[in-house]
């Protein structure tokens, strides 16, 4: 996991972004990114540290989609687009990092449960890995 985290934090800096890992918030708060002052937050004391990869990418994807940053007074409909978008772009993250590094996995099911790509994205998992993948 190291391996993919490591990779993840090198795309983000090599696209000038700044990183900031922290410990000091609660395990539940998840990690943030804030586009418009070019900053990731990561929760490093996350309850499930196997989904930080997904969590970081998620919030690159925020980055490279120039989201708005904090949506809490966003419609419904406007929040949950934006978030489905970061979340096909941390998928392609991920798959990337696959194909650049050899670690494919047997199928798009093994590939969810190694990088924690929540069930609610299998849809989306499953159509990106066939096509880097020709599966």
């Amino acid at each position: 996991m190291n391996e993919v985290i490591t990779y993840l934090l090198n795309f983000a800096f090599d696209h000038g972004f700044e990183i900031v890992w922290t410990n000091q918030l609660k395990s539940s708060a998840p990690s943030c990114a804030i586009p418009k002052n070019n900053k990731i937050i990561i929760n490093g004391q996350w309850k499930n540290k196997d989904e930080l990869p997904f969590q970081i990418a998620h919030e690159i994807g925020h980055m490279l989609n120039k989201d708005e940053g904090v949506l809490y007074y966003s419609s419904y409909s406007s929040h949950s687009k934006i978030e489905a978008d970061a979340d096909n772009r941390a998928i392609d993250l991920l798959i990337d990092y696959c194909v650049s590094n050899g670690k494919e996995t047997e199928n798009y099911s093994d590939f969810m449960y190694y990088y924690s790509v929540p069930l609610r994205l299998e849809e989306n998992a499953k159509r990106r890995y066939a096509i880097y993948f020709n599966n």
